[in-house]
């Protein structure tokens, strides 16, 4: 299952060719997170969140250069609930170990 949150508010392009994003108030946002626009087509990746712990921005970095990231706009995210499956846990290295003793 996944669903639709909306990340934040589109502020400008910097000069290095990165969006700056405003996060919205609730949002926890983490590096290396894909941000799609509300036609679904993925814009970027946020790279890193700069500013206030209680007013973040995020950095992010352009799919495809041709992209013009109007201000004002909003960027969105997929968030899923997947239960961690049993493969990828990490296990103790110790666990299902057989010990062998040595008979004198």
């Amino acid at each position: 299952m996944s669903s639709i949150i909306e990340a934040g508010e589109v502020i400008h392009i910097a000069k290095s060719g990165r969006l700056i994003l405003k996060i919205g108030k609730g949002i926890d946002l983490k590096p290396g997170e894909n941000l799609f626009d509300d036609a679904g087509k993925k814009v970027g990746r946020i790279t890193e969140l700069i500013g206030l712990v209680k007013a973040p921005y995020a950095s992010v970095l352009l799919v495809d250069s041709g992209i013009k990231g109007t201000s004002g706009s909003k960027l969105f995210r997929f968030s899923s609930q997947r239960s961690v499956s049993s493969k990828t846990r990490k296990r103790s290295p110790f666990r299902n170990k057989r010990r062998r003793y040595s008979r004198s």
